[in-house]
């Protein structure tokens, strides 16, 4: 077979029949908004400091510095395969095609149910947001009625095109991030007790070294969404060039928010760290001592980032969906595309499971609060085990072009660096029912790895499109690619 040949026969298989061609496609600037706002960076401080504040105390800059670090590790990983075969599906045709068809098809399942769990850790986490919020002006909703409703509308605007959802994400972001960057800049134009260095040194994390490890895992859930750009490649412009450019653009500058807002709330705590763990929400009694009667501008943020960040995650994640669904793992019905060019099957599946799974969890917990953190924990296990495949996959994947450093070095730090948060999900000990989430998802892997095998019995053509099969194919493909290239330069 020539290379020609060779090259036609993958582009045939990545992306199975009908792809998404949006009439307007993504700019970078509109995947990098998506990206932010899948990260929700509002909620994570809202949600995600108090929690690293208590593990780190005062040094929590230094450790969301050094998980940031490690994140980027990952996202160098994830972009070696998508920057060259991009598409809705990149993520889990990569691992396909470094451990077979099998591995593939089971770690898209495995993919799926995680972003079940999450999806519905977004809609509950807007409900409830909706129901404290509107509580401190004396209005009293359940948190169920705004977790439905609100569902059903971000379900809708999924539905009718990539650029209006993406757009409003990002209106959504720009909100947040105003107001957040506003009340840090004006801490530290008049800190209660000048501006130090010490929150980035050593000495002041909690516990040292073993409260660096303790803050660790939670710093990188700061993170979770970065990969979004990769599952919006198919949609997006010229995406050979900017998936990687959006992945790494949305982790430096959801970095350098986190350190700036992270940075000002310990200042405005006077570098106080008793003070500072003792606050349930560290960053909102900073916004009430120095915004006053306008705090109410932080309770806007928040809103407006569960907004974005749960029009975001529908994005992405029913995008790989679709593809799965593209590729004959799951029910081919489920590869439908509405006339907006969006996937409105698996959004429409997506969501209809994850309001589920809020209002189930929800009602479970003994708050919204304690069903969140539910949803959330069991949701992201699945999450990191594909972060960690990916990034074996870039030292077994055979791609010559890489380096020493990129092929080994850089994924195994991404390796280390996503066993970390893995490790503190499933070590023995914990408290239930958090002991049983690890047998949970155990389970699922298990369960998701029997259905491939069964799978591909009844359907042998899914190793052309997920598998193995493709790997040759691809390899020469790139190798005709360099050569014709090398050969029009030349």
């Amino acid at each position: 077979m020539s290379h020609s040949e060779l090259a036609a026969q993958v582009g045939s298989n990545e992306g199975g029949g009908s792809k998404l061609t949006p009439k307007r496609k993504l700019s970078l600037f509109d995947t990098i908004g998506s990206t932010l706002a899948q990260m929700a960076p509002a909620a994570a401080i809202y949600y995600g400091l108090p929690v690293i504040f208590m593990a780190t105390g005062i040094g929590s800059p230094l450790t969301i510095l050094i998980s940031a670090i490690a994140i980027i590790f990952v996202g160098l990983s994830l972009t070696r395969f998508s920057t060259k075969h991009p598409s809705s599906g990149s993520l889990i045709k990569y691992i396909g095609m470094t451990f077979g068809p099998l591995t593939g098809t089971a770690s898209a399942i495995v993919f799926l149910v995680g972003t079940v769990f999450l999806a519905g850790s977004a809609f509950l986490e807007l409900g409830g947001w909706i129901a404290d919020s509107l509580s401190l002006y004396n209005i009293h909703v359940h948190w169920a009625v705004p977790t439905l409703i609100l569902g059903l509308v971000i379900w809708g605007l999924t539905i009718i095109g990539i650029d209006r959802s993406t757009k409003i994400a990002t209106i959504a972001l720009v909100i947040e991030v105003v107001v957040l960057a506003g009340v840090s800049i004006y801490v530290l134009i008049d800190p209660p007790a000048g501006l130090s260095l010490e929150p980035f040194a050593a000495s002041s994390v909690t516990g040292g070294l073993a409260g660096i490890g303790l803050g660790f895992p939670l710093a990188i859930y700061l993170f979770i969404g970065f990969e979004n750009s990769a599952a919006l490649a198919e949609e997006s412009d010229n995406p050979k060039r900017n998936t990687k450019r959006a992945v790494l653009i949305s982790i430096a500058l959801m970095t350098a928010f986190y350190l700036l807002v992270s940075y000002a709330v310990v200042t405005g705590f006077g570098n106080d760290n008793s003070a500072l763990v003792k606050s349930s929400n560290p960053f909102i009694d900073v916004a009430n001592q120095y915004l006053g009667r306008f705090s109410f501008l932080a309770i806007i943020a928040g809103f407006t980032s569960i907004v974005g960040m749960t029009i975001a995650c529908l994005n992405g994640f029913s995008r790989v969906a679709f593809n799965s669904a593209r590729d004959g793992v799951i029910p081919a019905k489920l590869s439908f595309i509405s006339k907006y060019q969006t996937p409105a099957a698996t959004l429409s599946l997506l969501s209809g499971l994850g309001i589920a799974a809020a209002l189930l969890f929800g009602f479970s917990g003994e708050t919204w609060v304690t069903g969140f953190g539910y949803l959330g924990t069991i949701g992201t296990i699945p999450l990191l085990i594909i972060y960690a495949l990916l990034n074996l996959a870039v030292i077994f994947y055979p791609n010559k072009e890489l380096t020493l450093v990129q092929r080994y070095v850089l994924p195994i730090l991404g390796v280390i660096s996503i066993g970390l948060p893995i490790w503190a999900l499933v070590q023995p000990g914990q408290p239930k029912p958090f002991s049983y989430f690890p047998w949970i998802i155990f389970g699922v892997v298990a369960a998701s790895l029997i259905y491939a095998w069964f799978k591909l019995k009844s359907d042998p053509s899914i190793k052309q499109r997920i598998g193995a099969v493709a790997t040759e194919a691809s390899e020469l493909a790139e190798s005709a690619d360099y050569h014709s290239n090398k050969a029009t330069a030349l």
